[in-house]
C-alpha cells in the first residue's frame, strides 16, 4: 500500500503530464502574414486550465483564430478544453480541400459607415457556422450529463482585405481599437457552445483597418482580483486601449503587466488568456 507521500508524488506527476499535454494543444507558433501580427498569452490559474486559444491557416489564404473559455477550472475543464479545441479545428479544416472559404464574397455585403459590423452574406458562410454548430451538437448530444460548456470567439480573417467574419458564442466581446481608442466591440452572436443541441449561431463581419488591433480575452482578465477581493473590471481593461499601441505583442504586454500588478500577492482567481491581431 502506497504512503501518502508516494500518492502525492504520483498525483503531482500526473498533473505535470496533463500540463505538458495541454501545452501541446496550444499552437507551437502563430501564423504570421505580411502586414499582420498575431500574439497570444495563456496563464492558467492552476497547473492546467479550461481556457485555450488557437490560430491556423485555412483555404484561400484565410486565417482562423479562436479563443475560448470552458466552464469551471482544473483537470476537468482541461480535459474538455482539449475536446473543444480539437473539434473546432477539425470541423473548420475538414472543408479545406473543398475551399469552403472561397465562397466568402468580400464585396457582396457592404460594411456600414465607420467600419461597423454589417450582416454577413449568407452564401459561403455555412461552413464557418458549421464549425461551431457541429461542435455544439457533439458536446450537447454526447456529454450533456456532465454539464460542461464553453464560450468562444471564432474569427476568419482575409489578410488581403482586412475583412473578418466571426461567430461569438457567448464570449467576452473582443475590442477593436486604433489611434482614437476603442472603435467596436464584437458582441455575442449566439449562446455558449455545448449547452443544448441545434442552437442558432449568427455570423457577423467587421473591417480591420490599417493600425487597428483586435484584442480578444477570457473573463479571467476582467475578473482578476486584488488582495482585497476587488475585480480588475472591464472599465480598467478598456482604459488600457485608449492609446495606440505599436504591436499586438505590446498591447498584450501592457494588459498582462497591469493585471498582475493589480493581483499583486493575491491568488490568481481564474485562467487568463488573451489573443491580439494587429494590422500594421
Amino acid at each position: 500500500m502506497k504512503t501518502e507521500h508516494e500518492l502525492l508524488l504520483i498525483y503531482e506527476r500526473d498533473l505535470q503530464i496533463a500540463h505538458m499535454i495541454q501545452a501541446d494543444f496550444l499552437p507551437e507558433a502563430l501564423p504570421q502574414m505580411p502586414g499582420w501580427e498575431i500574439a497570444a498569452r495563456f496563464h492558467p490559474a492552476r497547473v492546467v486550465g479550461g481556457d485555450f486559444y488557437d490560430a491556423f491557416p485555412l483555404a484561400n489564404h484565410r486565417i482562423g483564430f479562436v479563443i475560448a473559455d470552458v466552464c469551471d477550472k482544473g483537470v476537468g475543464a482541461a480535459l474538455f478544453m482539449s475536446l473543444f479545441r480539437s473539434l473546432i479545428r477539425a470541423f473548420a479544416q475538414q472543408h479545406y480541400n473543398l475551399s469552403w472559404l472561397g465562397a466568402l464574397n468580400d464585396e457582396s455585403s457592404k460594411l456600414a459607415k465607420g467600419g461597423q459590423r454589417a450582416q454577413a452574406p449568407r452564401i459561403g458562410t455555412t461552413a464557418l457556422k458549421n464549425a461551431v454548430s457541429l461542435t455544439n451538437n457533439y458536446i450537447a448530444n454526447n456529454h450533456s450529463r456532465i454539464n460542461m460548456f464553453a464560450t468562444l470567439f471564432f474569427g476568419v480573417l482575409n489578410p488581403s482585405t482586412g475583412l473578418l467574419h466571426y461567430v461569438n458564442a457567448g464570449h467576452e466581446p473582443p475590442a477593436i481599437f486604433g489611434a482614437g481608442g476603442v472603435k467596436a466591440r464584437l458582441k455575442p452572436t449566439g449562446p455558449a457552445v455545448g449547452i443544448m443541441p441545434n442552437r442558432e449561431f449568427g455570423i457577423q463581419q467587421v473591417q480591420l483597418e490599417p493600425g487597428d488591433i483586435l484584442v480578444a480575452y477570457s473573463d479571467g482578465v476582467t475578473d482578476a482580483r486584488d488582495p482585497k477581493g476587488q475585480f480588475f473590471g472591464e472599465e480598467k481593461f478598456l482604459s488600457l486601449l485608449q492609446q495606440p499601441a505599436p504591436s499586438a505583442t505590446a498591447v498584450l504586454d501592457l494588459i498582462e503587466a497591469s493585471v498582475y500588478a493589480y493581483i499583486d500577492d493575491a491568488d490568481q482567481f481564474d485562467d487568463i488568456t488573451m489573443l491580439a491581431v494587429h494590422r500594421a
